[in-house]
């Protein structure tokens, strides 16, 4: 194992001592073997501190450190500022990746300098193997620039191509980060923050093809479940966007990326609060707190004017 290593792989975890062996089994055995991995362990009650431990003591190149319980921005923060490789990378530790990816996305960023981000596809799994599904996918090599690339996040036109705001399927020049401060906040929707304010700042953006992250849906993760909290976590997740913005003087210039990707979000929190949630009555509780934090952050005619009216007729129950 070289001593010089180029990519950090940082995995937050937090009990999750059923699937934590997967996923490092996948970083453990990637093709590219000069990395790093840091866990940061979230104050897990489970016997995933002890697995971990296990693991560091047979591998030289893992590193853990420890947190509160602070959620998995926090801990991915915590393993940015212990990160001195070229390349960055995370992983949520109930997820594994395809054992060529890291290598592919590397050789593609070392061969082309002007890229600070690769990305590759993401396969959605579920217990069953015969229910995987293709969810992003790439069929060939591109190098696209921000402009696109946030185009791509934030659906504000159709292409057959688009870029998911999960931040594990992608490989990231570490300078691109830690030069403009980017972290992730304490929110359910760390990833939507965190993706857009990189796209902002990067250069070009290489799409790699034939690569996927395995992105686990587990019936009791976040997503799975919904409460007051998720609303006005995704309501702080946008509004720190905007303020970012705002403090950028470009508001204007990014206002239509701003409500299209706003709109995706609302539609994804909406479709999940409809499968989570099947009594109409807590499902009328719900939306009128989605209702509520509209009114609070915005103006009616910024509404009416940027977002799709059948996206505001569903939220108001009309």
């Amino acid at each position: 194992m070289s001593n010089e290593y180029i990519l950090t792989v940082i995995i937050p975890l937090y009990n999750n001592e059923q699937y934590i062996k997967r996923c490092l089994q996948s970083v453990i055995n990637q093709s590219i073997k000069n990395i790093k991995i840091i866990v940061v362990d979230d104050g897990s009650t489970d016997t995933s501190l002890d697995i971990i431990q296990d693991y560091t003591k047979q591998y030289n190149n893992i590193e853990c450190y420890s947190s509160k319980r602070q959620g998995p921005g926090i801990a991915r923060n915590i393993g940015i500022e212990n990160c001195s490789t070229k390349y960055i990378t995370f992983i949520d530790s109930d997820d594994w990746i395809d054992l060529n990816a890291y290598k592919k996305c590397i050789d593609l960023l070392e061969a082309h300098q002007e890229c600070d981000v690769a990305i590759i596809g993401v396969m959605t799994e579920y217990d069953s193997r015969i229910l995987s599904q293709k969810r992003y996918f790439y069929s060939n090599e591109n190098v696209i620039n921000s402009d696109i690339a946030l185009s791509l996040l934030t659906d504000i036109q159709n292409y057959s191509e688009r870029i998911s705001p999960l931040v594990g399927n992608k490989v990231y020049r570490k300078k691109v980060i830690t030069d403009n401060n980017i972290t992730f906040p304490n929110t359910y929707f760390e990833d939507n923050t965190f993706m857009f304010k990189l796209f902002y700042y990067a250069r070009y953006i290489i799409l790699v093809p034939d690569d996927y992250l395995h992105y686990y849906q587990r019936n009791n993760s976040i997503m799975h479940s919904f409460s007051t909290k998720h609303i006005t976590d995704f309501f702080e997740s946008f509004m720190d966007i905007k303020r970012f913005l705002e403090n950028e003087k470009c508001f204007q210039d990014y206002k239509d990326n701003f409500f299209a990707y706003f709109q995706r979000g609302c539609k994804s929190l909406l479709n999940t609060l409809f499968y989570v949630e099947q009594d109409p009555q807590v499902q009328k509780k719900y939306l009128l707190a989605f209702a509520k934090c509209f009114e609070k952050n915005f103006e009616l005619e910024e509404l009416i004017e940027n977002l799709d009216i059948n996206l505001i007729k569903r939220i108001w129950n009309i």
